[in-house]
C-alpha cells in the first residue's frame, strides 16, 4: 500500500509539473536565441546567417533547404520597419513573441503568391501602440520583443532567394507617429 502511495504521489507531481515546464521552456529558449543573437548583431538589425549543414545549431534544428535571416525586435524605443523583396520561389516572414507563440506570417504561397516579385514593406508596431496612426502594411506584437524569422528555398538555383534575403532590411524607427 505505501508503494501504491507513492506511485500515486510522483504522479500527481510530475502531472502537476508539467504546466510550469511547458510554460517556462519555451521562454527560457527564446530568451537564450534572443541574447545569443543581440550579442552577435543587435537588435533592430537583420542577420544574415551562413547555409544550414549537420553542425548548424543557431535554432533545434534548422531546415538545410532554406535560406535565413532573423531581426531580433525591440519594440521598447518605437517601430521597426521590415523591408523584404520577394523572390519566385518559396520565401516566408514569421513572427515569434518570446514564448515562441508565432503571431504573424507573410508568403508567397497560395493566397499569397502575388507578392511574388513585390517589395513587403511592414511596419512592426508594440503591444500600446495604434495602428491606425500608421500607413501601409502593419503587424503589431503581443510583446516588445520578439523574432522576426525570413526563410526563402535553397534547392537548386539559390541567388534569386540568397539575393531577396541580402536586400532585406529591419530598421529601428524614430517614435514619432507618421502624419
Amino acid at each position: 500500500m505505501n508503494g501504491l502511495r507513492w506511485t500515486a504521489a510522483i504522479l500527481l507531481c510530475g502531472w502537476l509539473g508539467q504546466y510550469p515546464l511547458a510554460t517556462l521552456v519555451p521562454h527560457l529558449i527564446m530568451e537564450r536565441l534572443y541574447h545569443k543573437v543581440v550579442e552577435r548583431a543587435g537588435y533592430n538589425q537583420l542577420n544574415l546567417t551562413l547555409r544550414s549543414d549537420e553542425t548548424s545549431r543557431w535554432v533545434v534544428r534548422p531546415s538545410p533547404d532554406l535560406l535565413y535571416a532573423s531581426c531580433m525586435y525591440n519594440l521598447e524605443q518605437g517601430p521597426v520597419m521590415i523591408s523584404a523583396p520577394v523572390p519566385e520561389r518559396y520565401w516566408s516572414m514569421q513572427f515569434y513573441q518570446m514564448n515562441t507563440d508565432n503571431f504573424a506570417g507573410i508568403n508567397n504561397q497560395r493566397e499569397q503568391r502575388l507578392r511574388t516579385g513585390t517589395q513587403v514593406e511592414v511596419t512592426l508596431l508594440g503591444p500600446d501602440a495604434d495602428p491606425a496612426e500608421y500607413p501601409g502594411e502593419v503587424i503589431q506584437s503581443p510583446t516588445t520583443r520578439g523574432v522576426m524569422l525570413l526563410r526563402a528555398s535553397d534547392i537548386g538555383d539559390d541567388s534569386q532567394a540568397q539575393a531577396a534575403l541580402k536586400n532585406s532590411r529591419c530598421t529601428a524607427q524614430k517614435q514619432t507617429v507618421p502624419s
